[in-house]
């Protein structure tokens, strides 16, 4: 698992801006009715940004936003640009009422008016940002806690479905993009999986509007490093309508848990990652996923297909098949009781193993494989091991291994140590498995 406060360098993005021309300024302008002398009629900014999703301002903003609403009185009351100046002692009056300069928080009111107020139990939240945290002019209405799947689901389908050209959607067994579409919601699921696993929540930007971007950084030692990674991007930019992609290789660093070469991917910033943060995953700033347990009762009562893609994220990130124990084991600490409701409510048996520093949850790969834990459409090694051990037969018990096996554990142990890895060669030359136990009886290990 990564912490939020990672500070990898895994390459830059330059943030998506939007550069309107002097038409269209005008047209937005008459859109608001500007200038805006309907303000006066109720000045107060207080209900303006009760509608907006977490918006960072100051005593100096609110002091900006009076003085233009003053500079609105003065102008209804007859007076022009250069009196005003000379009255409030400032400058640039006239651009403030027509529109070509704004405070934050005028913006706010400004974009409030041409959105109007948000769906009972929604907030407005800018997509992207320009620079200096000032919002893009594309906006969305999301959910506040305690959130519903069904207010998720219906936030997924708000957003523009852009995927780009170069997406590997036949890679992972989508026939076209409509049928990326159509599972937009569940690829959002196991985005949520991923993130609590290996996601990184990189924080780019607490000014005016918190800022976040997703990142993976995934060893190039693990098989399935390079498909989860992609089958990962591929879920954000379907879900989320964010850029996420491929980014730079790392080096080896003495800075990670394994001194190995990595992939990386990484989104574009955004507010929306910041609210998948703290809506979604319920933690609030300065948590982390490695320490912190999730706020994320709606998740339990989420529909079947979005559960499992959920499970698949996390095992994805933080599971693997144990065939010396014949399981699949997946890390659950801090949030054992979150995800035993889950899979309680899948209808999964499973239990719970104390191994410290960490809490594991663990279900035999004949039922873990009937969800299945890993993902059928990264198809990775792991989900490989999975399906070779339920479907391997066991010997009876108490009887003796036949000879012939027992010279294979034999043969397997002079290429490995591992009584995990030895039982799962087994399985697959044989068909047969045998415990870790059996197999260091006659190994010798």
């Amino acid at each position: 698992m990564e912490e939020e406060n990672d500070h990898t360098d895994i390459g830059s993005y330059q943030e998506m801006t939007t550069i309107v021309d002097t038409e269209e300024k005008q047209a937005e302008r008459e859109e608001a009715l500007w200038p805006p002398f309907h303000w006066l009629d109720n000045p107060d900014i207080g209900p303006t940004i009760a509608d907006f999703w977490n918006p960072r301002f100051d005593q100096h903003d609110i002091s900006m936003y009076n003085q233009f609403i003053e500079i609105l009185r003065m102008s209804r009351s007859g007076l022009n640009g250069d009196e005003i100046s000379r009255a409030l002692h400032m400058n640039n009056v006239r651009k403030y009422l027509v529109g070509e300069k704004l405070s934050f928080l005028t913006t706010l009111r400004t974009e409030h008016d041409k959105l109007g107020p948000p769906s009972i139990g929604q907030k407005w939240l800018p997509r992207r940002l320009k620079p200096r945290g000032t919002p893009d002019g594309s906006w969305i209405q999301v959910p506040v806690s305690p959130v519903t799947f069904e207010q998720v689901d219906s936030m997924i389908q708000d957003l523009p479905f852009q995927v780009p050209d170069s997406a590997p959607i036949g890679e992972f067994g989508f026939g076209s993009l409509e049928e990326l579409e159509q599972e937009r919601t569940n690829l959002f699921g196991f985005l949520l999986g991923a993130i609590v696993g290996d996601g990184i929540k990189q924080l780019k930007g607490t000014r005016r509007f918190v800022s976040r971007r997703i990142a993976l950084v995934l060893s190039k030692n693990k098989p399935n490093s390079f498909r989860f990674g992609e089958f990962t991007s591929l879920c954000a930019n379907a879900a989320l309508g964010l850029d996420m992609r491929r980014v730079a290789d790392l080096p080896i660093s003495d800075k990670r848990y394994g001194k190995t070469e990595c992939y990386a991917w990484a989104s574009a910033s955004s507010p929306v990652n910041s609210w998948i943060f703290n809506e979604c995953l319920g933690l609030r700033d300065g948590e982390t996923t490695t320490y912190d347990s999730l706020r994320m009762d709606w998740l339990p009562e989420s529909p079947k297909s979005f559960a499992i893609h959920f499970i698949q994220g996390l095992t994805e990130s933080d599971g693997w098949p144990d065939a010396g124990d014949d399981v699949v084991k997946v890390v659950s600490s801090p949030n054992t009781k979150l995800f035993g409701r889950l899979l309680e409510n899948l209808g999964c048996p499973t239990r719970f193993v104390n191994q410290p520093p960490v809490e594991l949850l663990t279900c035999r790969t004949e039922d873990a494989v009937l969800l299945p834990f890993f993902s059928p459409r990264i198809h990775s090694n792991l989900y490989e091991d999975m399906r070779t051990m339920a479907q391997a037969k066991r010997y009876p018990e108490r009887i003796r291994l036949p000879q012939s096996v027992i010279d294979n554990i034999r043969s397997f142990s002079k290429a490995s140590t591992s009584a995990n890895e030895i039982a799962l060669q087994l399985a697959r030359t044989t068909g047969y498995k045998v415990n870790a136990h059996t197999v260091r009886k006659y190994a010798d290990l």
